[in-house]
């Protein structure tokens, strides 16, 4: 049995040209994870062969992945769905039932999490596996080689063609991460995934844990406010230490949604990784109030070099309406306890929050400003399908279910995405400009330079640079 998990091109962004698109296209390319701990998976079974294709970092087109599916001849095609690049989920999923109608088409992904009975209903797609499917595509593969496809519709979160309409398929979780093997970067050409962040490429992924305790009203992560799954700390540094032996690859990036959620785990996995000696470099992401000296201490210490804030907003009544509640007093004291201990800050920013005022905007850009940060990402605030400000805004008649409305048709086309749905054009320039005025301060030129560990990480960000603001000054979005 042959089986082929495809990570669609990317070459239909549902908001066409925007500042993200220019931002996103030099920060790099990170390995499709997800499929990568289901191929290790299928690897344990006899008599299957797996292929894994990722067709955004291979630069490949449609017609490209077409005749790789004819030449493969899968039996099993597996899909990644993202509802930002949709159609080209819909594009892959179709163009393989012509190439190989005889193949089983499977669906799966954060978009399928939100939508799976939408996703059924494409006609090219035979069955839908809602959140982690590690384990249930396996059983999906053995029941397929044995002749009992019937039994598919059993798994619990998996819907096919002839499930029950009523049928709610549970999301799909691994209660002993422990148990999965690690993830197989064998199926991929390695040396191809970097970060404009790190010290040196190639770079690849972690993830350390699954979950989130927080509960963020922007935040559309279906396992936001649940109990955090974790690995063990041997665990996580037993594939740290495998990376490095069969890839001889140091830069990590661990992409948790919030990796450092329990102090002495994470102190544990540090004192593991400077128990055995591993010269390494790792990124992750942190609140601000979860962090302390001692950790930072040790994090240091065990490579961290960068770690990414999820600040969102300057102001202290809006940290309340978007359930982050972080003390901006803290916020600063934090932020500089770390960059004075030589880790790289990075913090996530957005404007346009429910209620905020044109003040409260300017006052974002000013605290940002008023920080040790050494990178910065400005975004648009929108309310996402899963989110608690997506359900409060169709239940107060502010929009309709505009999210569904374009799954369900893509001649929908969601004109804006705003809270106010009339703000978009605003909220970019917006954006365009609190980069350039974060980014061309002189001091924070100065303080960039006498930061700088890697001279060729420095040329990209640069070029980098010069392409991003070029688009940003001149406008070119729409």
């Amino acid at each position: 049995m042959k089986v082929l998990l495809i990570y669609p091109p990317r070459e239909n962004y549902i908001f066409g040209i925007t500042p993200h698109v220019y931002i996103e296209a030099d920060a790099g390319n990170y390995q499709p994870i997800g499929m990568l701990y289901i191929a290790a998976c299928l690897e344990k079974l006899s008599g299957i062969e797996i292929k894994v294709l990722d067709a955004h970092t291979e630069r490949y087109n449609h017609e490209d992945v077409k005749k790789i599916i004819g030449r493969f001849k899968p039996d099993i095609i597996g899909v990644y769905f993202s509802t930002y690049y949709l159609k080209d989920s819909l594009i892959t999923v179709e163009n393989a039932k012509n190439v190989s109608p005889k193949s089983y088409v499977v669906a799966g992904g954060p978009h399928v999490a939100l939508y799976p009975k939408e996703t059924i209903d494409v006609p090219s797609v035979d069955c839908v596996m809602v959140g982690e499917s590690e384990e249930s595509f396996s059983r999906l593969a053995e029941l397929l080689a044995s002749g009992k496809s019937k039994d598919i519709g059993s798994l619990d979160n998996v819907l096919t063609k002839e499930s029950a309409s009523n049928k709610a398929p549970s999301r799909g979780k691994v209660n002993d991460l422990d148990s999965l093997p690690f993830p197989a970067r064998n199926m991929i050409d390695y040396k191809k995934y970097s970060s404009i962040l790190t010290k040196k490429n190639p770079c690849t992924t972690v993830i350390t844990s699954r979950g989130c305790p927080f509960k963020c009203y922007f935040c559309s992560n279906l396992e936001s406010g649940q109990r955090v799954r974790y690995r063990s700390p041997i665990n996580v540094v037993n594939e740290l230490e495998q990376v490095i032996k069969d890839y001889n690859i140091y830069d990590f990036l661990f992409f948790d949604e919030l990796f450092t959620s329990d102090k002495e785990r994470t102190i544990s996995i540090c004192n593991e990784v400077l128990k055995r000696g591993l010269k390494i470099r790792w990124h992750c992401r942190s609140r601000v109030d979860v962090l302390d000296e001692e950790m930072v201490k040790v994090m240091k210490k065990a490579g961290c070099r960068l770690i990414q804030f999820g600040i969102e907003t300057g102001n202290q009544r809006l940290q309340d309406v978007i359930n982050k509640k972080l003390d901006l007093k803290k916020v600063k004291e934090t932020v500089n306890m770390v960059s004075d201990y030589r880790i790289y800050t990075y913090a996530d920013f957005m404007f346009g929050i429910p209620s905020e005022t044109a003040e409260e905007t300017r006052n974002t850009l000013e605290f940002a400003k008023s920080l040790k940060l050494d990178y910065v990402a400005f975004g648009m605030f929108h309310p996402i399908p899963g989110s608690v400000f997506y359900d409060q805004g169709i239940k107060e008649s502010k929009f309709g279910d505009f999210w569904r409305d374009y799954v369900v048709d893509q001649a929908k086309v969601i004109e804006d995405h705003s809270w106010t749905r009339r703000d978009r054009e605003k909220f970019h320039l917006i954006m365009a400009d609190a980069y350039k005025k974060f980014y061309f301060r002189p001091g924070f030129m100065i303080r960039k330079l006498f930061r700088i560990d890697s001279l060729s990480q420095m040329i990209w960000q640069m070029k980098s640079a010069i392409r991003v603001f070029s688009n940003l000054i001149l406008k070119r979005f729409k």
